[in-house]
This record gives C-alpha cells, sequence and structure tokens, in this order.
C-alpha cells in the first residue's frame, strides 16, 4: 500500500511539470528576417592602361544606442589589370581584422570586355553573373543646395599630398539634410573626407561619418603594387555553378 502511494505521488509531480512546463512555452511565431546592414567600401572602376593590385583596410566604427562604440576591421585585396579587368575580394569583419585574415565569403569579378559582372559566394560555390556596363565618370561635387529643398553640400578643398609614390587629390564633402526631409528632427551632416588618386581612379583614403547609420568609416588602399597583376586573378573559379541573372 505504501509503495502504490508513492508511485501515485511521483505520477502526480510528473503530471504537474508537464503542466507547468508547457504553459511556459512560448507561442509559436514566424522566422525572423532580421537585421542586414552592408557596407559600401571603394568603387574600383573598369579603367583601362591603370593596372595595379592592393591591399583595402577598413575600420568600421558603430554608435550603439546607450552611446558607446564597436569597432570591426577587414583588409582585402583588389586588383585591376591593364584592360581594366577588377578583382575583389569581401572578406567578413571581425576587432582584429586589419591583423588577423577573416572569413573570405564572396569574390566580385567585372569584365569590361564581355559586359559580365561575376559574384562568386565561396559558401555555395556559385557565381552569379550579370550583366555589366561601366557607370560613367562621376562629375565634380558643387557647392550649393540640394534638389527639392531637402538640404546643402558644402566642399572644402584640401589640397594635394603623396600616397605610397601617388600624387592625390584631397577634399572634404558636407551634406546637410534639412530637418524632417528623413524624418529627422534636426538638421543632420553627414561627412565625407577623400584622397583621391587621378592616375588609378580611385580613393586611397576616404573618411566618412554618417548620422543615419550611426557609423563612421575608414578606408585606406595600401600596399599598392603597380605592375600588371596575374592573369589568373581575373578567372572565376572553374569548379563554381554559374547562374546566370538577367538585368531587370
Amino acid at each position: 500500500m505504501r509503495s502504490s502511494s508513492i508511485y501515485i505521488a511521483i505520477a502526480v509531480v510528473f503530471c504537474l511539470l508537464t503542466v507547468s512546463s508547457r504553459a511556459q512555452e512560448a507561442p509559436p511565431h514566424a522566422r525572423d528576417g532580421g537585421t542586414n546592414e552592408t557596407l559600401i567600401s571603394i568603387d574600383v572602376p573598369s579603367l583601362p592602361n591603370a593596372p595595379f593590385t592592393a591591399t583595402v583596410v577598413t575600420e568600421w566604427t558603430r554608435v550603439l544606442p546607450d552611446g558607446s562604440t564597436e569597432t570591426t576591421r577587414n583588409h582585402r585585396t583588389v586588383a585591376r589589370d591593364t584592360a581594366g579587368h577588377v578583382f575583389q575580394e569581401r572578406r567578413a569583419f571581425s576587432p582584429d581584422g586589419d591583423k588577423q585574415t577573416t572569413l573570405l565569403w564572396e569574390m566580385d569579378y567585372q569584365d569590361p570586355d564581355r559586359h559580365e559582372l561575376y559574384r562568386c559566394q565561396t559558401s555555395i560555390r556559385m557565381c552569379f553573373v550579370s550583366p555589366y556596363y561601366p557607370p560613367p565618370a562621376p562629375g565634380t561635387q558643387q557647392n550649393g543646395p540640394l534638389p527639392s529643398g531637402q538640404g546643402s553640400v558644402k566642399v572644402e578643398d584640401l589640397g594635394r599630398k603623396t600616397i605610397e609614390t601617388l600624387e592625390v587629390v584631397g577634399s572634404r564633402e558636407v551634406t546637410t539634410i534639412n530637418v524632417g526631409v528623413l524624418g529627422n528632427e534636426r538638421a543632420e551632416p553627414t561627412v565625407k573626407e577623400f584622397w583621391y588618386s587621378p592616375f588609378l581612379g580611385v580613393n586611397l583614403v576616404t573618411k566618412r561619418f554618417d548620422p543615419h547609420a550611426s557609423g563612421i568609416d575608414d578606408f585606406e588602399v595600401t600596399n599598392i603594387d603597380l605592375t600588371n597583376p596575374d592573369p589568373k586573378l581575373f578567372e572565376p573559379p572553374y569548379d563554381y555553378q554559374m547562374v546566370r541573372q538577367e538585368q531587370r
């Protein structure tokens, strides 16, 4: 009899724990899409007769809601041959990414002859091929108001200097967005500083503060080699699946 009472007590406790566990389970919901942040780095145009290989070092500082900051870095290889073919690595960020090699997640190839852009993702071993036509050369930013009364731009000439034997031209742009244009409660200036190489057609140094992204971005092109790179560097991996995408 005593043994039966013990079994009954154990069963009751088990039932109570099961009911309690079910009561604490969270209700189901669909998978959260999350937030996807993209950092746009330097632009390497398909410029012929200006070959180079270099390392781009990126430092990304984000201002968090509590006022503290989080800084991550990476470094990656970029190259261009005499015909204007461009190769770029895309790598993950980490706190010591400027010193340590981080995960390679994509390799990009610009082919101005075939008018094709290859984005080759390492995790799935696939290259997505889309039409590519080099964009026109950007014009010089001018001082003055933005269209439709959105704000204004102020440009400052910072002079000239030399970076790794290359002459560069410096400028600072302050773009101020007026109150309410983007839902902002006060005027917000975005500050960009460039040191541009006319020979390479590339910004060798870019410093950017963007209050809309709560971030400070610094890009520096280093280890510049002006010899023509190995042609194999501009060939997409032969063992990746090629998926062609039409331009919409």
